[in-house]
């Protein structure tokens, strides 16, 4: 479980430096206004869309706070 959670971490990683490879050409741009626009509302939007995924589990903190513990694979 530990190498597959370090093999997503990496390729997180490789992403996010290539999405950096990709945006280095905006920076020749003294002020930088393209470069933060962008990383900006690229940032915004995985913010939406992150809300959208979760907002059911919001609702539904206190009733899964209170579940029972289990036991996985227990013979018991």
């Amino acid at each position: 479980m530990r190498s597959l959670v370090m093999a997503i971490f990496l390729f997180m990683s490789a992403i996010s430096a290539a999405i950096g490879e990709a945006f280095v050409s905006l920076s020749t741009d003294p002020l930088l206004v393209w470069n933060y626009s962008v990383m900006a509302v690229l940032a915004g939007i995985t913010g939406v869309v992150f809300w959208f995924y979760v907002r059911k589990l919001d609702a539904q903190e206190d009733e899964l706070n209170n579940m029972a513990t289990g036991h996985v694979g227990s013979t018991d």
